[in-house]
């Protein structure tokens, strides 16, 4: 029970850790150029997207069995975590739940693609051997 707990915390660690530095390269190249918004807005999904799909793709590879449900946890739980935060600093307003709806939905989604990719992974190097 213990390994399950370590191995999803590093799954969760390096999706963070991803998330800053992939955010740190953001806000430099929006320092450097002039970014609109909408394309700001674009990269921060894209690098969310990016972190859970690694994520799911490390604890699936580390679980080996019920990679989808394991990737599926880490997105949820990037997804709350990154979601208290904000809650914490801005609070919840009736016309942010749909776009909040929908970061969570393409977080859980992204890290169940990330352990059904590293499930195939498992499956096609097992076939090899």
């Amino acid at each position: 029970m213990k390994k399950y707990i370590t191995d999803f915390i590093k799954a969760m660690i390096l999706g963070y850790f991803l998330s800053a530095a992939a955010l740190c390269v953001l806000a430099f190249l929006m320092y450097q150029f002039e970014v609109k918004e909408t394309h700001l807005r674009l990269g921060i999904l894209i690098i969310y997207v990016d972190s859970c799909l690694v994520g799911g793709m490390y604890i699936g590879r580390k679980m080996k069995k019920r990679q989808y449900l394991w990737g599926l946890m880490v997105g949820l739980f990037y997804f709350s975590v990154h979601m208290a935060g904000v809650i914490a600093l801005e609070g919840v307003t009736p016309e942010r739940i749909v776009p909040i709806t929908a970061l969570a939905l393409l977080c859980m989604g992204s890290g169940m693609m990330g352990g059904a990719i590293s499930c195939e992974m498992f499956i096609n190097k097992r076939s090899l051997s």
